[in-house]
């Protein structure tokens, strides 16, 4: 009910009725408001500081929703041979994509966020889709994100398994 355009969770019911709706929107929103009520220690935001590195990470996050999401879905989903190979192209497609905003956005850094320390956004955003990733992989012998093929992602995505608060949620 709080959701009536898509009608699923999650959503985000403010104290004075309002929904914000979508993971994405909703963890911008918690940063908006950390950033303009001083409430966010250095370092703890989940978004660049600069505003062109911001819009980027928007940027890509959308993308991961809107592009790398739907293909990676498709492999398992497809109903034939020759759509599931399509599919993978697809995925291996926005994968590269992904991994040039890695090498741009990064900064030669661990995560995406540009730092070693923490994740941000973005490596939340991408983070959350490894274990679908990996159990594609495995169901349909695939590999997607590997040394070869994608090597900052490869690395990253060992990073951020191994993250501590990547590891209290993440399955095996």
């Amino acid at each position: 009910a709080a959701n009536p355009v898509y009608g699923k969770i999650p959503v985000l019911l403010l104290p004075d009725g309002r929904a914000i709706c979508e993971s994405a929107v909703i963890v911008q929103y918690i940063e908006d408001v950390a950033r303009e009520s001083g409430g966010a220690e250095a370092g703890s935001l989940l978004l660049p500081d600069d505003p062109y590195e911001r819009a980027m990470h928007r940027f890509w996050t959308a993308f991961i929703d809107d592009k790398f999401w739907p293909a990676l879905d498709a492999v398992s989903l497809a109903p034939t041979p020759g759509a599931r190979a399509q599919a993978a192209e697809d995925t291996r497609a926005a994968l590269s994509l992904l991994e040039e905003a890695f090498k741009d956005r990064s900064n030669g850094r661990a995560f995406f966020s540009g730092g070693d320390a923490a994740p941000g956004l973005l490596d939340l955003a991408l983070g959350c889709f490894l274990p679908a990733l990996r159990a594609c992989e495995r169901l349909h012998g695939l590999s997607l994100i590997d040394a070869s093929a994608t090597p900052l992602l490869d690395g990253w995505s060992q990073r951020f398994a191994a993250h501590p608060a990547a590891k209290r949620v993440l399955p095996d």
